[in-house]
């Protein structure tokens, strides 16, 4: 399976996430958001016709649990967010995908090289697991940061 990362405009930054999520067409996924909350992001991928049955969603917004599906991880624990998704990319069987929304908001809680790292691990463990990775950052943010992780992915648009 294939890496994408996908730096776009903040206006355009909806659109290409809702796209990319309903492309997958209803396959398990795992939907990491660093800037929205998991009701909110549901909420806007429903809106645009996304089904979200089959999405897992780690949480990085909110600090308080409000569903029992959805695993709430603060941005500045990595470590831990990367065990979580290595932990969603083994417990779900078969065809899977991965999409990580506005990697750059790490930048606001982490040094850029434990962010570079994060994503390295990341993208190798869905590498070797099978898994389509979309992640997705906003062009007016972390220039420095998405010079160093465009070699983890196989795609950059």
């Amino acid at each position: 399976m294939a890496s994408t990362l996908i730096v776009t405009s903040v206006e355009s930054l909806q659109d290409r996430i809702d796209g990319s999520v309903k492309s997958f067409g209803g396959i398990p996924g795992i939907y990491v958001s660093l800037n929205k909350t998991q009701k909110s992001t549901e909420s806007m991928l429903k809106t645009a016709g996304v089904k979200t049955d089959k999405l897992f969603f780690i949480d990085c917004v909110t600090a308080e649990k409000t569903r029992d599906d959805v695993l709430h991880i603060a941005p500045d624990q990595l470590d831990l967010l990367s065990a979580a998704v290595r932990a969603f990319i083994n417990d779900i069987k078969g065809k899977k995908f991965l999409v990580i929304d506005a990697l750059a908001t790490l930048l606001i809680y982490n040094h850029e090289n434990e962010v570079a790292r994060f994503v390295k691990d990341v993208t190798n463990a869905a590498s070797d697991n099978d898994v389509e990775v979309v992640a997705f950052s906003p062009t007016t943010k972390g220039e420095q940061l998405l010079k160093k992780i465009y070699n983890f992915f196989d795609k950059v648009k």
